[in-house]
């Protein structure tokens, strides 16, 4: 009986040959659907793919061709950004101002300013920059005229070259205040990423050229009277420390020419010998002989003003020379 009665058990619990049967068949119905169902779905991808190729085709047969075809390594360089521009040239240009008239008369706009060749060569300047033999400078500066000794030149210099860039002439810094110029150059040469003019008085350039780090031989000799034409360049160069650090540098770069020539007429000499005119220079004359103010407890140094325009005129034939040249 109990054998019997395992029997029925196990055979009111176990399913029926159809219905395992038929779950067998669901089962391969079910996988057929789904493979179906896939292959409905990449056909439909793919006829979608097509229908937009056709479409950018009938807008912009360049681009379909484009997309059907793999692209080249040339392509693909192409299609690269451009590389990043090379850093900038972080100069300090120093000029001495245009021409001046030896005896100007009394009253005359030439007292404190430009004489005609010395506007000329201020024109020529800014034909420098508008024909791009000279960088598009980022800053301007110049003596302040409205303070001693109350020069209009070093300004007027500048004044059709600053209308050439559209930027204004920054003449907040005295004759006196060389080195506070220099700072404010160099940081407008750093920040502002180019080169920097500054135009001064002749006999004060080799201090400020000091005060700018160049203490190459050129950087300090004395300005002969009769040289309008000299242009002096340093470059701030960054470096890296041992420490990681960045640094700045100054470099002398070699003397230029502004190519104007001029009228030296009248000036063959050194007129930063003028006793005047030592208290505020620092520079070497041709001989040697370092022009410079007396240190505390010296005596005043008394120079030979006929010695400074000996020295001159080489100089002044040179330049004379060059002006009359074909």
């Amino acid at each position: 009986m109990t054998g019997e009665h395992s029997d029925l058990q196990r055979g009111l619990l176990a399913p029926p040959s159809s219905l395992r049967f038929g779950s067998k068949r669901l089962a391969g119905i079910a996988g057929y659907v789904l493979a179906a169902s896939s292959i409905a779905a990449i056909l439909v991808s793919r006829t979608w793919a097509i229908v937009a190729v056709a479409f950018i085709a009938a807008r912009d047969p360049q681009s379909s061709s484009q997309l059907q075809q793999p692209q080249s390594s040339s392509q693909m360089q192409m299609q690269q950004p451009p590389p990043s521009p090379p850093p900038c040239a972080r100069q300090i240009w120093v000029i001495r101002h245009g021409e001046k008239s030896p005896h100007p008369a009394p009253g005359s706009p030439e007292v404190h300013g430009l004489n005609a060749t010395g506007w000329s060569r201020a024109s020529h300047l800014a034909r420098l920059v508008e024909s791009g033999h000279w960088p598009r400078f980022v800053a301007l500066f110049a003596s302040d005229p409205g303070r001693p000794p109350f020069a209009l030149r070093e300004v007027q210099t500048v004044q059709p070259l600053a209308a050439v860039l559209g930027l204004p002439v920054n003449d907040s810094f005295a004759q006196s205040e060389g080195e506070q110029l220099a700072a404010a150059a160099l940081l407008a040469a750093r920040d502002r990423c180019g080169a920097v003019l500054l135009s001064w008085e002749h006999c004060r350039i080799p201090a400020l050229l000091r005060a700018l780090g160049c203490g190459a031989e050129h950087c300090l000799r004395c300005w002969p009277d009769g040289e309008y034409d000299r242009v002096e360049r340093v470059e701030l160069l960054l470096r890296e420390e041992p420490s990681g650090a960045p640094a700045w540098r100054v470099r002398a770069m070699p003397p230029a020419a502004e190519g104007f020539g001029g009228d030296v007429e009248g000036y063959r000499g050194y007129e930063c010998v003028d006793p005047a005119h030592v208290a505020t220079t620092r520079c070497v004359m041709p001989d040697g002989t370092e022009l410079r103010p007396p240190l505390r407890g010296e005596a005043p140094r008394v120079l030979d003003m006929a010695s400074g325009r000996e020295a001159g005129r080489e100089v002044g034939r040179r330049a004379a020379a060059a002006r009359d040249a074909p």
